[in-house]
């Protein structure tokens, strides 16, 4: 679609309603003209044959092939305005030359109106000049038209038809003002929703790792706790360590320290469907949690976790390894989300007393890898 039509959404399916309309009117003239041969059978016998050839077969013929061209036109979606605008013009003409002693010139007001819909005032003054040409010439050829229009009635057709192009312009300009006023609202819409959708994300996510921060990780977590409440699913939370990470800061610098913990949130996200909730619970510290999941299901994705983990080079701190201590333990109906964060405390402090990178759950004695 060109620029200039850009304010249209659908050109081709404009086209195909104002043609619709074209097929009313031809219609509509058709009837009427069948009506006036009924008269005419009474009233002028003898004048049948030349109304039927001159009002009635040759303009219907014109009009049908206007139509005819229209159709392949919009068959072949050639997308062109002035095709339809001119077709009105055509139309109009046949009308007035079937009916030249009948005052209907006005009906040139049809392609103006058809050009009103393209919201273009280009095509409405195109419009107006083919009409103004088509109507002189047919007043210049057949002095039936000639004679039925007195010269008060002419400059009166001419100074309207100036007076409608320039209500019609008025129009066309009011409507792009308006549409323009819509667009930059819904624009202006659309930004704000992206501006609170990111100021959302800032709220919610951690700036270095793109994991919940805390906040948003405690909001969930009490939500999923009401839902185990009230339906029995299972809950499991994991509180994740990374082993001697001062030590790390210490001795490489807090930047390689931010390397290191967008690593292991890395593998985080790595390790987890989106069915878990992964945060950066704060410092070195991560959390997840596990909905509906039971608590062997939750330790064996902890226990890869830690594998993978331990596995991850980093060059940064020459090829030294890392590794994360984790105490996981399941939510018990009708305890407080306290409780289950201090029973998981507990938990990750025996794992580091217990030797550093291990998995513990209640029960167990914990998991280790040996490398």
């Amino acid at each position: 679609m060109t620029a200039k039509f850009q304010h249209i959404p659908d050109i081709h399916q404009l086209h195909r309603k104002v043609l619709k309309k074209y097929w009313a009117v031809i219609l509509i003239s058709i009837v009427a003209e069948i009506v006036a041969l009924v008269i005419k059978m009474n009233n002028e016998p003898h004048r049948l044959h030349e109304y039927i050839v001159n009002t009635m077969i040759v303009p219907t013929l014109i009009q049908l092939i206007v139509m005819g061209i229209n159709e392949i036109a919009y068959s072949y979606k050639v997308e062109t305005p002035l095709i339809i605008i001119v077709s009105g013009t055509c139309i109009a003409a046949s009308l007035i030359i079937a009916n030249k002693t009948i005052h209907i010139q006005y009906v040139f007001l049809l392609s103006m109106l058809v050009a009103l819909f393209y919201n273009n005032i280009k095509q409405l003054t195109i419009a107006y000049v083919v009409n103004m040409v088509t109507f002189s010439v047919i007043y210049a050829l057949y002095s039936q038209v000639r004679q039925s229009i007195s010269i008060y009635e002419l400059f009166a057709f001419i100074f309207i038809f100036l007076g409608m192009v320039y209500i019609l312009r008025g129009v066309i300009r009011r409507g792009k003002d308006i549409l323009d006023n819509f667009t930059r609202m819904a624009k202006t819409e659309q930004e704000l929703l992206v501006k609170n959708a990111l100021m959302d994300r800032m709220v919610k996510i951690d700036a270095l790792t793109d994991l919940y921060n805390h906040k948003s990780f405690h909001e969930y977590l009490e939500q999923l706790i009401v839902q185990s409440n009230n339906n029995g699913m299972p809950l499991q939370l994991a509180v994740i360590d990374i082993d001697n990470f001062k030590s790390v800061n210490d001795t490489f610098g807090h930047a390689i320290g931010d390397v290191i913990l967008v690593r292991v949130a890395n593998a985080l996200k790595e390790s987890f469907s989106p069915n878990e909730i992964l945060a950066r619970y704060g410092g070195e510290e991560f959390a997840v949690i596990f909905p509906g999941l039971t608590l062997i299901e939750a330790f064996l994705m902890l226990e890869e976790l830690r594998k993978r983990i331990l596995q991850l080079q980093h060059t940064e701190m020459d090829d030294r390894k890392v590794s994360i201590s984790t105490g996981v333990a399941e939510y018990q109906k009708g305890s407080t989300r306290s409780q289950l964060f201090a029973e998981v405390d507990s938990l990750l402090y025996a794992a580091k007393r217990s030797g550093k990178n291990r998995t513990l759950m209640p029960g167990m004695g914990g998991s280790r890898l040996d490398c």
